[in-house]
């Protein structure tokens, strides 16, 4: 409860889309990396070569922990993060090592709205790195699904979810709650800037979490293969995975 509370007063300042640039100074990314240890790195040991997709990648920093975790137990890890915004990409691609420039990389797309260059560059990756390969192995979407939602709509949130789907075959994702909604609205109001133009229109609100649990189970034939539990802002980090009969047209 304690913990609850102290990142409820926490104030991170604002960003309309999420961009912090000090993002992983208030979040490390062991918050999250802690979930994983056990079986979910061996479920994807034989995976050869493991293609993962990070969405709303920030500065990398966790894209990269993932990588590094992945790797611990598979020999060809290869890891793509996007984000819309092109100083925390460019930040992202110069803190590379040497070492991990053929294995990571990082892109400026906005996933949902320049859905074209998205898919050209998603699919430009795929056959670059396994030829006839049409999806990622795993896709990662952390805190970013509340964003998309705020800046573009219901429909927005659907789209995005739906380009999980379409393009991965496992997606963990760790979506906000409402809560996280009025603290953004709040800190958006606090900083004199104008608000989220679509939040009024919203029609999915306290029940977002089961809408986007509907979303992947009932239109994209998605099953949830395990709640990996929640992270240090008691969001849950959900791992959903094609059913073996799924086959959706990219």
């Amino acid at each position: 409860m304690e913990a609850e509370k102290k990142n409820d007063d926490f104030e991170p300042g604002a960003a309309q889309f999420g961009n912090f640039i000090n993002y992983y100074d208030f979040n490390p990314p062991q918050n999250r990396l802690a979930l994983f240890e056990g079986k979910f790195c061996e479920y994807f040991s034989s995976h050869q070569p493991l293609l993962c997709l990070d969405v709303g990648c920030n500065t990398g920093e966790l894209t990269k922990g993932l990588y590094k975790m992945l790797s611990s137990g598979q020999s060809d890890v290869r890891m793509m993060g996007v984000d819309l915004d092109a100083q925390l990409v460019q930040r992202a691609n110069e803190a590379i090592s040497n070492e991990l420039e053929s294995k990571l990389q990082f892109q400026t797309v906005n996933v949902v709205a320049e859905a074209e260059e998205r898919d050209q560059l998603l699919t430009r990756y795929l056959e670059t790195h396994d030829s006839g390969r049409k999806r990622f192995d795993i896709a990662f979407c952390f805190s970013t699904t509340m964003w998309v939602h705020l800046n573009h709509g219901d429909a927005g949130l659907e789209s995005l979810l739906a380009c999980l789907a379409t393009w991965a075959d496992n997606i963990v994702v760790e979506p906000q709650p409402w809560k996280c909604y009025r603290n953004a609205t709040r800190r958006l109001r606090r900083a004199n800037r104008p608000p989220f133009p679509l939040f009024d229109a919203l029609i999915h609100r306290s029940k977002v979490l089961d809408h986007i649990d509907d979303v992947f189970r009932n239109r994209m034939d998605m099953e949830l293969q395990e709640h990996l539990g929640h992270s240090e802002w008691q969001r849950p980090v959900l791992w959903y995975r094609h059913k073996p009969t799924a086959n959706l047209a990219i």
